[in-house]
């Protein structure tokens, strides 16, 4: 019985959790949308002009990694969340 009662609580906390881990992602998403500008340099041909501008690029490609990783993570966790406030499959039946 103190054993659910235990289950109980961590699982609400890290459904807590995740959910906040969660919402920062799509926060932090929304907000680089919202403030995102992209200042293309002129070049003189199609080449330089994909060299110079190819830091936009890898910048964004980072942060969009970094936001996928942050959801992934998040998601992991409330399902560990879940699983521990309903109890283990196994536990149920």
């Amino acid at each position: 019985m103190l054993g659910n009662i235990a289950s109980v609580g961590v699982g609400a906390l890290l459904i807590i959790l995740g959910l906040a881990m969660v919402g920062f992602v799509f926060y932090t998403a929304y907000d680089a949308y919202r403030s995102f500008r992209v200042n293309v340099e002129p070049a003189a041909s199609i080449a330089e002009a994909i060299t110079v501008n190819s830091s936009i690029l890898i910048d964004m490609l980072v942060r969009v990694a970094f936001l996928a990783i942050a959801l992934a993570a998040g998601s992991v966790v409330l399902s560990r969340g879940v699983d521990l406030f309903r109890g283990c499959p196994r536990e149920r039946g």
